[in-house]
């Protein structure tokens, strides 16, 4: 709101299924409401524009990432206790598209072992062809299970491609070492 909008809350319940409200959603009630059609701050995420790829993902990048106006800061268990409650629960802990999260700092990986990871999202949509190839021989070197995800999310990334994600085989190699994780 203080950046010149009005947001009610029964507006984000169009769109949300648990009364949890992400960044995406307030771009998408924002961009769908007639009011703000010409807004200046909304003007670079319609069709055609510069961030109007990914409209509702390239919002909150720009609005809800840390540093960025809307951001909340969020309080976070430790990587120990979520691999922890991830096993627990019969899960796998695997790190997702890294070549985006670790913000180019790859040394946090060989860290991110030590502690306990199971795995790495090796093939993204998020990664260059040389940061799958770096994060599948990481991989390999550490005896991790390697998965990959186009990390497709339907209207919300219509820029992505589901099942595109740069491996360059059929994948079934992959799925099947995974389901062998699962059982064990």
């Amino acid at each position: 709101n203080a950046l010149g909008f009005d947001v009610a809350k029964d507006m984000l319940d169009t769109v949300s299924s648990n009364g949890v409200y992400t960044g995406e959603m307030f771009a998408e009630v924002l961009l769908k409401d007639e009011r703000y059609l010409n807004h200046e701050l909304l003007k670079p995420y319609r069709e055609g524009k510069d961030r109007g790829d990914n409209p509702y993902v390239n919002f909150y990048w720009d609005y809800y990432s840390q540093g960025k106006p809307c951001y909340v800061e969020i309080q976070y268990l430790s990587l120990q206790e979520t691999i922890q409650i991830i096993n627990e629960h019969g899960g796998i802990a695997v790190l997702a598209h890294p070549g985006n999260n670790l913000k180019g700092k790859f040394e946090l990986f060989d860290e991110m072992v030590k502690e306990g990871i199971q795995g790495v999202e090796c093939f993204s949509s998020y990664h260059s062809e040389e940061v799958n190839k770096y994060f599948y021989e990481k991989a390999k070197e550490y005896n991790l299970l390697y998965t990959c995800g186009s990390d497709f999310h339907g209207e919300k990334k219509p820029s992505i491609e589901m099942g595109s994600y740069g491996l360059e085989k059929d994948g079934s190699e992959y799925i099947n070492r995974f389901l062998k994780a699962l059982e064990e």
